[in-house]
């Protein structure tokens, strides 16, 4: 794996990679980074994704993910009802409560987003997420521009 990218000094550590995605680290923001590659990831590895992502928080402590799904073509309600209702209860036990999103460019893709989530809280409730913030953002940059303005 190569170094994602280095931005104003920050460099992210590459910590995992699977056919469907990439998962980078920084300390000094207390971030994962986790990049679709494909336009679809079947479910089953898209848990394993995340699973690896919860196994790694104790050797790289974060509070921040930004999940990248630039390059989906595809939106799964299945693997966003169980990364919703599942894994970010899960992983906000170990610290990471701030999530970001980079959506594709795609209106269709944000108007699917929007009626998952309706769907898991009409399913779920809203309570599984207390103490959770969610931000979609369009670049990583305005993603890491938030969290070094929030340390100042």
């Amino acid at each position: 794996m190569e170094t994602i990218t280095t931005y104003k000094g920050l460099d992210f550590k590459p910590v995992y990679e699977c056919p469907y995605a990439s998962a980078y680290y920084n300390a000094a923001l207390r971030m994962m980074l986790c990049v679709a590659k494909e336009e679809y990831i079947p479910i089953e590895e898209f848990k394993t994704i995340f699973l690896k992502m919860s196994d790694m928080l104790d050797e790289f402590p974060a509070k921040h993910l930004v999940f990248d799904k630039r390059k989906l073509g595809t939106f799964h309600q299945p693997s966003m009802e169980w990364y919703f209702s599942v894994w970010k209860p899960q992983v906000k036990l170990k610290g990471l409560d701030s999530h970001y999103k980079l959506l594709p460019d795609a209106d269709w893709f944000a108007k699917a987003v929007a009626a998952g989530k309706n769907d898991i809280y009409e399913r779920y409730g809203t309570a599984f997420l207390d103490g959770i913030s969610i931000n979609y953002m369009d670049t990583l940059e305005e993603v890491i521009e938030e969290l070094l303005s929030s340390v100042e």
